[in-house]
Formats: C-alpha cells, structure tokens, sequence
C-alpha cells in the first residue's frame, strides 16, 4: 500500500474536525459533571415514562 492510500489511524470525534482531549475529562470537577449528566438523562427518561403511563391511564379512563 502507498502512503496515499493508508486510512488515518484517529478519526475526529466530532463533525468540526476536533479531537477529543483526555485534559478535558481529567480536568477538576469532571467526575461532578459526569455524575450530574447521568442524573440529568435519567430524570428526563423517568419524566418520558411517567407522561407515558399518564397517557395510558386517561386513555383508559
């Protein structure tokens, strides 16, 4: 294989071209920020499910 046709070996991790810095999630506090990221998801599932199960109940009513 010619040097011009070797894939990359990091692709981007986001559309702009930027890669991802492991100073960032190293940086102070990012362990807060995670944590509080996966509460926030499970709220808004929880909050999903529960206007589901309202849904359910009125319909059934």
């Amino acid at each position: 294989m010619r040097p011009s046709q070797l894939a990359a070996i990091m692709e981007p991790m986001e559309e702009t071209g930027r890669l991802h810095r492991i100073e960032d999630d190293l940086a102070e506090g990012w362990v807060e920020r995670w944590a509080r990221a996966g509460v926030e998801a499970i709220e808004e599932y929880l909050a999903k499910h529960l206007a589901f199960l309202t849904y359910l109940d009125e319909a059934a009513a």
